[in-house]
């Protein structure tokens, strides 16, 4: 049996809250990546409509999307604490 390990994601609509580029993404992703690990509630809020879940690396790579609620806040923190 394989065990599921959950990531988290960005979609490309990201760049319209972060005022960039589609193109910049490659060259800003660690930076983007930087500002998710450090996301207090608000800015999560803001990011969240632009942020996922996937749950395993099988095709096809089904996308979770975040609500902007504070359950889904909690989830968030829990899996950037597990190393998503």
């Amino acid at each position: 049996m394989t065990e599921t390990q959950v990531r988290l994601g960005y979609f490309e609509s990201i760049c319209q809250v972060l005022a960039l580029e589609t193109e910049d993404l490659t060259v800003e992703h660690p930076s983007i990546w930087k500002l998710i690990q450090t996301a207090d509630e608000a800015t999560f809020y803001q990011l969240a409509p632009h942020l996922f879940l996937t749950r395993d690396r099988t095709e096809p790579l089904l996308a979770y999307p975040f609500e902007a609620t504070k359950e889904e806040y909690e989830r968030f923190r829990q899996l950037l604490e597990q190393g998503g």
